[in-house]
């Protein structure tokens, strides 16, 4: 939380997830492999553990599901843990040390999907903000305000992740406040530090005047006669800075509208705490005295298919051959093909060329089929491709599951799969192009032809997904509400050059 109402100080831009990575992608320097975004794990275990659904293990369920749809995106994501030092105190609730129990399980997911994960020493908003700062990422992912108390300058916000759009809502402070301007916010109406339980800050001190306070750049005084002093003197140092916070709102200053001396009466003489005001302005990341540990940048990686086949027949009641395949037709299938897209994009940049040895086919992209054309419901930085999944995939699927869950199958997957293993995915647009940038010429090609024997402009098409058996009543519903519409090729035209 942060500061209450403290994300209204910004006004957000929202976006698909797809179209902020594009974004990023087409404005990355030469040497860049991708967006790189710090998340918050705990965010996203909290939103876990409260998903409801008639499953085995819910809230892994949703990790897993949320995972695959961050898998599907080009972007670089590295997962911070809240470390063993983190507060005491936070909203006024003593915090639990204890490692949370759905950490474990996270992880493993984590390492199933090949994402990269860090414990911090301290808190993961302190440790996100500071590899913000370092340029270790380019934004943070948290619903936690502290981020931007702690220096971070982008922070983004899931809006929207159903199956149908992946909206975000990202937050940017472009220097309206400095974070010493944002901890005197925090400190004036109440932050997640203070452990009063009967006084939030100062009374009557409401958030335009906490704004208009900071503005003064009082917090500046009280950052740098910090910068150097020892926590010891940390109390003699706030004193002084409650004195002139007391002269600043009586007599008043050339940027305060008018004087606040009514407050004045309000401020106790313990304000600010001095242990409060050392979270905000020296908190515990992995830069500090004594931490000599940092974590590397996120690099692209594939997933250990093996380790998540066995998770998932572990910890998730569709844990047999045929329906692993169906679930990582939506959730992990499309990621390989992406990361086969970042690997051409890195050779046709000269980007570090011995990543390829940590690469090997295993998702080929065929052909274009259409584009998004429902802009209001989807980005419209999405081609739909047929991709043909390596056998050696399936093989690893089949040889992996052990038979806890295993539904009784009328022929051998390995056969099934040798016939015909094709599906249909949307691929990021922006990176199919740099990575592939002659992709779209057969397309156009075959829109041209096809526009001479066909008077109608629009094609109405399902996607197929040959999964080799036939779809369930589900999965029908699945196809039909996921259509798409081919579009002629003035109309295709007109979305790649727009």
């Amino acid at each position: 939380m942060g500061i209450q109402d403290g994300w209204k100080l910004f006004s957000p831009d929202t976006t698909s997830f797809v179209d902020w990575s594009a974004s990023k992608i087409s404005s990355s320097s030469p040497n860049q492999l991708g967006p790189r975004l710090g998340i918050d794990a705990s965010g996203w275990m909290f939103a876990a553990k409260y998903h409801q659904a008639q499953t085995k293990n819910p809230a892994q369920a949703s990790l897993f599901k949320r995972l695959g749809h961050l898998f599907h995106l080009p972007i670089l994501p590295l997962f911070i843990f809240d470390g063993p030092k983190r507060p005491l105190h936070k909203r006024k609730k003593q915090i639990r040390r204890t490692t949370d129990w759905l950490t474990a399980d996270f992880k493993r997911l984590l390492d199933g999907f090949g994402f990269a994960y860090w414990d911090a020493p301290g808190e993961a908003e302190a440790e996100l903000a500071m590899l913000s700062s370092v340029h270790k990422i380019d934004a943070v992912m948290s619903e936690d305000f502290d981020a931007f108390l702690f220096g971070a300058q982008c922070v983004i916000q899931i809006n929207d992740e159903s199956d149908s759009q992946y909206l975000i809502e990202v937050y940017k402070n472009d220097n309206q406040f400095l974070p010493h301007d944002l901890v005197v916010i925090a400190l004036l109406s109440g932050g997640d530090y203070d452990a009063s339980a009967t006084i939030d800050g100062i009374q009557g001190c409401g958030i335009q005047t906490d704004v208009e306070i900071a503005k003064t750049g009082i917090g500046k005084w009280l950052f740098d006669a910090l910068k150097n002093c020892s926590t010891d003197n940390f109390c003699g140092v706030t004193s002084a800075w409650r004195k002139d916070l007391c002269d600043v709102l009586e007599k008043g200053s050339y940027r305060l509208n008018s004087r606040h001396r009514s407050l004045v009466s309000h401020i106790l003489l313990d304000f600010p705490n001095a242990a409060v005001v050392s979270q905000y302005f020296r908190p515990l990341t992995s830069q500090s005295k004594g931490e000599c540990r940092t974590p590397v940048s996120p690099l692209p990686s594939l997933p250990d298919i093996p380790k998540l086949v066995r998770l998932c027949e572990e910890l998730f009641s569709w844990g047999n051959c045929e329906d692993i395949i169906r679930k990582f037709g939506d959730h992990v299938f499309p990621g390989l093909a992406v990361r086969e897209l970042l690997l051409a994009w890195y050779k046709r940049r000269g980007v570090e060329p011995n990543i390829e040895k940590t690469f090997t086919p295993q998702a080929i992209i065929n052909q274009a089929c259409s584009l998004r054309s429902n802009q209001q419901r989807h980005s419209s930085s999405e081609l739909y491709v047929s991709l043909t999944i390596t056998l050696i995939i399936f093989h690893q699927i089949a040889s992996s599951v052990a038979g806890s869950y295993n539904a009784a199958t009328p022929e051998p997957m390995s056969k099934r799969w040798t016939a015909k293993a094709e599906i249909h995915v949307w691929l990021p647009r922006v990176l199919t192009l740099h990575a592939l940038p002659s992709f779209l010429d057969n397309f156009q090609l075959q829109e041209k032809e096809g526009s001479k024997m066909m008077s109608s402009n629009v094609i109405v098409k399902s996607p197929r997904q040959n999964y080799g058996s036939k779809l369930s009543r589900n999965s029908l519903q699945k196809v039909r509400s996921t259509s798409v519409i081919e579009v002629s090729s003035d109309e295709e035209s007109e979305m790649v050059t727009g």
